[in-house]
């Protein structure tokens, strides 16, 4: 009886975290486009929330693994990223209030690259996943340098998962930047950094095959890509204003990087599964290579339970 009260407590302990976890995780895309000599984006914002994503974008080992056993305690992560921005916030930058979106015009200033070294792996997808940034091949223990102005949002440490130990800065223009796999971080939450200050040192945590930095640029959550905003030849900024536009609903799928990023279209039809025994969530997504996170999205499902027999869309 004992036991059977243990494993009640365990399933109904996972159950609502799934629902508090997966509350402000949203997938995002950002349309982009040259007008002027400024740089122009359209930002697919979520209507209710603003989620940054941190952890459900980078780190598909917490959708992947079984939910209905205990690694789940061992992956969660209950830090600011993963629910909204003014829970969290020093400095307030633009906010949607009662849904509506800004206009907002972001001045790029006062740059200063990362570290002056090539992409070694750029901006897109490859294997079947997005790659949120660039990744910048350089030596173990290369200094790191803020790309602009800002507050240091998260510094948090990981040798062996997702990004590693990673700095996240938030911008007084509305961007945030990114540093990922670092050898050594060297800033704190909180901290006022000026472009040019070192935050961190190059490194190989985290999922990572080879010392680099993996640099992202993103606004509200979304990723854009900074071979849009950053000369990599050159190392400096392309344009001095960065414009956003329009929002809307949107989920990304593969597309081809040129000059204008068109907006993603949806699925011509539905594809569904009927779940079998010993099926869950995790198992579905590896077998269809989507995510939880999707999977729940698609079928409006507030926790991971299923039911053998139930039809579930995976597309």
């Amino acid at each position: 009886m004992q036991q059977n009260h243990t494993r009640l407590f365990i399933t109904l302990f996972i159950t609502l975290i799934g629902i508090f976890s997966t509350a402000y995780c949203q997938e995002d895309h950002i349309q982009f486009s040259v007008i002027n000599d400024t740089a122009h984006i359209d930002a697919s914002i979520p209507v209710d929330s603003v989620g940054a994503s941190l952890v459900d974008d980078d780190n598909d080992y917490y959708d992947n693994i079984d939910h209905g056993d205990g690694m789940l305690f061992t992956y969660f992560n209950w830090m600011p990223g993963y629910s909204r921005y003014q829970h969290f916030d020093i400095i307030t930058i633009h906010y949607r209030h009662q849904g509506s979106a800004p206009r907002d015009t972001l001045i790029l200033t006062g740059y200063h690259h990362p570290a002056n070294f090539k992409i070694t792996s750029n901006y897109g997808w490859r294997h079947r996943r997005m790659h949120r940034g660039v990744d910048l091949g350089l030596p173990v223990g290369t200094p790191i340098a803020a790309a602009f102005d800002g507050m240091v949002r998260i510094s948090k440490g990981n040798n062996t998962g997702g990004y590693g130990n990673l700095v996240v800065i938030r911008h007084d223009n509305g961007l945030e930047t990114y540093y990922a796999h670092l050898s050594k971080r060297l800033v704190n939450p909180g901290q006022i950094v000026k472009a040019g200050d070192i935050i961190g040192l190059g490194g190989n945590t985290g999922r990572s095959y080879g010392s680099h930095l993996h640099f992202e640029t993103r606004y509200l959550g979304n990723d854009i890509n900074p071979n849009r905003i950053v000369d990599f030849d050159n190392f400096t900024l392309k344009h001095d204003t960065l414009y956003i536009s329009g929002y809307s609903v949107s989920t990304p799928t593969p597309v081809k990087t040129t000059e204008v990023v068109q907006a993603p279209k949806p699925a011509s039809s539905a594809v569904y599964y009927r779940v079998r025994k010993g099926d869950n969530l995790g198992k579905i997504a590896q077998k269809y290579h989507t995510t939880v996170s999707k999977l729940k999205k698609l079928n409006r499902l507030r926790s991971d339970f299923i039911r053998e027999g139930q039809r579930i869309r995976v597309r």
